[in-house]
C-alpha cells in the first residue's frame, strides 16, 4: 500500500519551487545559509531552558548555557565597539523587542515619539496598530522635503516636538525609509530633553554591521539606551531579535522577557542567529563565498540600480536610496493593490506601500517599496537590478506584456544562486 503524499512536505517543495523561480523584492527578506537552516532544525529544538546562562530552572543545560552565552559574545562583538552594551537573544521577534522596553521602562500615560507611520514609521511604533501601545501617549515627528524629490526627516520638527511633549521615550527607527538615519545627532537632542532612545534598526543592522550606516551603538549621550533588531533582513540569519540595552538597564530588561513575557527561550533559533553572526564576522562563510561586507556593499550598489532603472523606465522615485530599500511612487491612476498583484502574476514579489504624505489610503497607498538584500543574496548584479527596475517600470507604464515581463523574470531567475 502506498502511502499518501504528506501535504507539509509537497507545500514545503511547492514554496521552495515558487522562491527559486521568482524574484523577491520583498524589502524585510532574505535567504539564510544552509547552515542557518540547518541549525534552526536541530537537536536544539528538542530543549527547555527557562532563565538565563548559568541560571535555569531546568536541569540538563550545560551545552545550552554555552551556546546562549557564545552568542551574546559574538552579537557584541559584531555590534558594540564601546563595551557600554548587554544583549538578550531570546526576544521571538522584531515588535516584541519593542514592546520589552516599554513593559519595562514605561508607565500608563508616558509619551512615546517615533516616526509617523504614512512616512515610513513602523507598525509596532504605532498606537492604532499595537496593543501594547494603548496605554501610552503617542506623538510623530515627520519628515520633510529637504530637496525637490528628496525627503529627510525634520530636524527642526523632530527638536520642537521633543520640547513640547517631552516625551519619556523616543524611537529612532523605520520599515519604509529609504534614506539615512543620524543616530547621533537625534539620539543626543532626545537626552537633552530628558527621553530614552530606542533605535530600532531592524532594517539596517547589517548595514550597520558593515560599517555602512551609521551605528546607533555609541559611548556617553550619543548612545541609544536600547538598540532592537530583527535577524534576518540585512542581517541573513533566522526569523527572530535580539535586544541590546546599556548596562544599567540589562537586568530589567532580562527581568521583562523572563520570567515577565516568556518562557523557555527557542535555543535553535539562537544558534541559528550564531551562525549568521559567525557569517558576519567572516568566522564562518557563505554559500556564494564573498565576505559579509562585500556583499553589504552589493546590496546598496543593486539598489541604487534598481532605482535607477525604475527612474529610467519612467517611475518616480520617493527619495533617493541610502539603503537596501527604495519607494517608487505609482501614476495616480494605477491602483498599487492591482499592481502588486500583476507583478506577482509575473514573478515579482514586492508590497505596496505608503509615501510621504500619500493622499490614498494604506490598502491601497500610492507608492511601492522595494528591497534588494534578498536578490543580492542570490548574487543579483548591478546591470540585473537595472534591468529590473526597468521592467517594472515598463508594466507600471503598460509599454510591455504580462508575458514578455514573464519571460525574462524566469530567465532572470534562472541566472541566480540557489542553494537549497
Amino acid at each position: 500500500m502506498l502511502m499518501p503524499i504528506n501535504p507539509l512536505f509537497e507545500l514545503t517543495a511547492k514554496e521552495a519551487a515558487k522562491q527559486r523561480d521568482t524574484l523577491n523584492l520583498i524589502a524585510s527578506e532574505n535567504y539564510p545559509s544552509p547552515k542557518v537552516l540547518e541549525l534552526l532544525g536541530s537537536v536544539w529544538m528538542n530543549k527547555y531552558a527557562e532563565g538565563l546562562p548559568g541560571k535555569r530552572y531546568y536541569a540538563g543545560n550545560i551545552y545550552a548555557d554555552e551556546m546562549e552565552t557564545f552568542v551574546q559574545t559574538k552579537a557584541l562583538e559584531v555590534f558594540d565597539k564601546t563595551g557600554e552594551y548587554g544583549v538578550n537573544v531570546q526576544v521571538l521577534s522584531g515588535s516584541p523587542a519593542n514592546a520589552m522596553v516599554f513593559l519595562t521602562m514605561l508607565e500608563a500615560g508616558d509619551t512615546i515619539m517615533s516616526l509617523n507611520l504614512a512616512n515610513g514609521g513602523h507598525l509596532s511604533h504605532m498606537h492604532a496598530t499595537s496593543n501594547f501601545l494603548k496605554f501610552f501617549k503617542l506623538v510623530n515627528y515627520d519628515v520633510s522635503e529637504t530637496r525637490p524629490g528628496t525627503f529627510d526627516i525634520d530636524m527642526d520638527d523632530y527638536q520642537t516636538k521633543l520640547k513640547e511633549h517631552r516625551p519619556k521615550l523616543v524611537i529612532i527607527g523605520f520599515s519604509a525609509f529609504p534614506r539615512a538615519y543620524e543616530f547621533a545627532q537625534m539620539t543626543k537632542w532626545a537626552h537633552d530633553a530628558g527621553a530614552l532612545v530606542l533605535a530600532d534598526i531592524a532594517h539596517i543592522n547589517g548595514l550597520v554591521a558593515a560599517g555602512l550606516h551609521d551605528t546607533p551603538f555609541k559611548a556617553g549621550a550619543e548612545g541609544a539606551d536600547f538598540v532592537s533588531m530583527t535577524t534576518h533582513k540585512t542581517f541573513r540569519g533566522p526569523r527572530g531579535a535580539m535586544l541590546f540595552a546599556k548596562q544599567d538597564h540589562m537586568p530589567a530588561i532580562n527581568k521583562t522577557i523572563f520570567p515577565g513575557t516568556s518562557g523557555g527561550p527557542h535555543l535553535h533559533q539562537i544558534a541559528a542567529t550564531g551562525q549568521a553572526l559567525l557569517e558576519i564576522l567572516d568566522e564562518d562563510t557563505y554559500p556564494d563565498g564573498r565576505n559579509f561586507t562585500d556583499y553589504s556593499k552589493a546590496v546598496l550598489e543593486t539598489s541604487h540600480a534598481l532605482e535607477q532603472g525604475a527612474a529610467d523606465g519612467g517611475l518616480e522615485i520617493v527619495s533617493p536610496t541610502q539603503n537596501h530599500l527604495c519607494l517608487v511612487k505609482l501614476p495616480d491612476a494605477v491602483d498599487s493593490l492591482e499592481f502588486q498583484r500583476r507583478l506577482e502574476s509575473v514573478g515579482i514579489i514586492s508590497n505596496r506601500n505608503m509615501i510621504p504624505f500619500d493622499k490614498k489610503s494604506a490598502w491601497r497607498p500610492s507608492g511601492m517599496r522595494f528591497g534588494t538584500a534578498a536578490l543580492t543574496s542570490r548574487g543579483l548584479t548591478p546591470a540585473q537590478a537595472t534591468e529590473l527596475g526597468q521592467l517594472i517600470a515598463s508594466l507600471a507604464l503598460d509599454k510591455l506584456s504580462e508575458d514578455d515581463t514573464l519571460d525574462q523574470v524566469r530567465t532572470m531567475a534562472k541566472s541566480l544562486n540557489w542553494y537549497y
